[in-house]
């Protein structure tokens, strides 16, 4: 059974734990903070400070390079409100390159002025010279229906990363499965017993803005999440499940009982709400606190660009045009305008472009594609159309050193496109790496198209479809540079740490 189909047809059994919607305020009136901390975005001198509160309170930063807070600089925040779910966000400034920021968050009551405690975490600054650089990526959290499994030890692979002390890392989209319902129980592989905690918001597909944003609160209620998003600066993008399986605004809902709204417009419009209530993403752009899409530096040996294939898609369609159009779009003519002037501009040895999807894997959507390969195998076509102009333009540019890294597919994979072997052949080779899932179900292998030459060099996937965390077929990718070399050693590793495959890449 494919994964997007797998949605509807998963097998449930009775029982579990049902959590309340919402925690009761402590007694002695402080401001509690069940969420925990996140960073985001982080420059040289600045990074997003994400908390939230379960009242109206004001946020309250301090930070210092002193894990003890010795000479601390205390930084006023915004209210947390119920408009954005209490939630808050404030960009710190002035901070040092290159080193380790210790920072704490706190909340002061509105009405009667008690302050909570005291929720710590630290992070890395981008350094200005050049360093060692250790980034993991990965994506697909809680999706399929498996969720918080506390005699699995909960989202168990996050506290794995967390141990590698990356700079930063990259979720790759399906942040949220906000279409998938999280049941009590599932039987899965080997007549095992999955066991869920389980809160109303997410137990069944959410339509509401409180369930978009009960799917972020209720990732946030694993120990391991919390963990890991308080030791390790993150960048979000987004990919279909924060909205609806296969999203785009051409989206059909209305044969899909599971829906009382229909109108796949206003999921989106809640979902974008949700998403940018819970991302510690930094606003950028003309487009102001809705685009996804930016470029982040991480000093001279990396520049990090975040790609958004889902908000200026077309339809999914037979994707089989032969001309480019408004029908043919995955990222948009002025996305990949920005990227093409982006790179460029780069002076950095590596560009990491972190795109939400494969681009010569074939993902269908019954009969039509969902990705940017459409199975022809022959001249780009469709959406290729687009990505084949980008390609191009990276070559004729003479751009070197971009690596592509993604997820989307549940399972993990090493590419190489080959201009030698396409169909479309007017571009420079380039690796690909794929990793996921985070926490959710296995499946694949996907079947690589030929028009841009996707050699598969390595893959592992389950060997029947849809296994469960417990199989341990959950996988992250991990990448060092090296500021001597200025190599790039990109290895995949599983939910254990083990090393399944490495890549050292010289630059160019």
């Amino acid at each position: 059974m494919k994964r997007r189909d797998f949605l509807q047809g998963m097998a449930v059994l009775g029982g579990g734990l049902l959590l309340s919607k919402t925690p009761a305020m402590a007694a002695n009136g402080q401001p509690q903070q069940q969420s925990g901390i996140q960073i985001g975005d982080v420059l040289a001198h600045s990074a997003i400070v994400w908390g939230r509160s379960d009242r109206p309170a004001r946020m309250w930063v301090e930070w210092s390079t002193d894990p003890g807070f010795a000479k601390a600089q205390r930084v006023r925040g915004p209210w947390a409100l119920s408009p954005g779910d209490f939630t808050s966000r404030l960009e710190l400034t002035g901070l040092p390159a290159g080193r380790r920021i210790h920072v704490r968050v706190g909340y002061s009551d509105a009405g009667n002025g008690e302050f909570s405690d005291w929720v710590t975490g630290s992070f890395m600054t981008a350094p200005v010279a050049a360093a060692p650089v250790r980034f993991l990526w990965s994506g697909d959290t809680a999706g399929q229906g498996y969720g918080i499994n506390p005699e699995m030890g909960g989202m168990k692979i996050y506290r794995t990363m967390a141990e590698q002390q990356p700079d930063f890392f990259v979720h790759s989209g399906d942040n949220i499965y906000a279409d998938g319902p999280i049941p009590a129980q599932i039987e899965v592989e080997d007549g095992k017993i999955w066991k869920n905690l389980v809160t109303p918001e997410v137990s069944k597909v959410a339509e509401t803005l409180n369930e978009f944003r009960g799917r972020y609160r209720y990732n946030l209620m694993d120990e391991n999440v919390r963990l890991f998003n308080s030791k390790v600066a993150q960048i979000w993008q987004w990919d279909d499940h924060e909205v609806v399986n296969n999203y785009s605004a051409a989206k059909d809902l209305s044969g899909d009982a599971r829906y009382q709204v229909k109108s796949a417009t206003l999921l989106q419009a809640r979902a974008t709400r949700a998403f940018f209530d819970y991302a510690p993403i930094r606003r950028t752009g003309p487009e102001g606190s809705e685009r996804i899409y930016r470029s982040l530096p991480f000093g001279p040996l990396l520049d990090r660009f975040v790609l958004d294939m889902r908000s200026y898609r077309g339809p999914n369609s037979a994707n089989l045009q032969t001309r480019e159009g408004e029908d043919t779009a995955i990222l948009g003519s002025t996305q990949v305008d920005w990227l093409l002037e982006e790179l460029k501009a780069s002076t950095a040895t590596w560009k990491a472009v972190f795109c939400d999807m494969p681009l010569g894997l074939q993902v269908a959507d019954g009969d039509k594609w969902e990705a940017v390969a459409n199975g022809d195998h022959g001249p780009a076509k469709g959406r290729e159309l687009e990505i084949a102009r980008l390609l191009k333009g990276i070559k004729d540019a003479g751009i070197n050193n971009v690596v592509w890294f993604t997820a989307d597919v549940h399972y993990t994979a090493a590419h190489y496109y080959d201009p030698a072997k396409a169909s479309f052949n007017d571009f420079a080779p380039f690796w690909e790496f794929v990793s996921g899932p985070l926490n959710a179900g296995s499946f694949g292998p996907g079947k690589p198209d030929d028009t841009f030459g996707l050699q598969v060099v390595y893959e592992k996937s389950p060997a029947t479809q849809n296994q469960s965390p417990l199989a341990g077929l959950q996988f992250f990718g991990q990448t060092d540079i090296d500021p001597e070399s200025r190599a790039m050693t990109v290895t995949l590793k599983d939910l254990n740490n083990a090393t399944l495959f490495t890549k050292v890449l010289q630059p160019a």
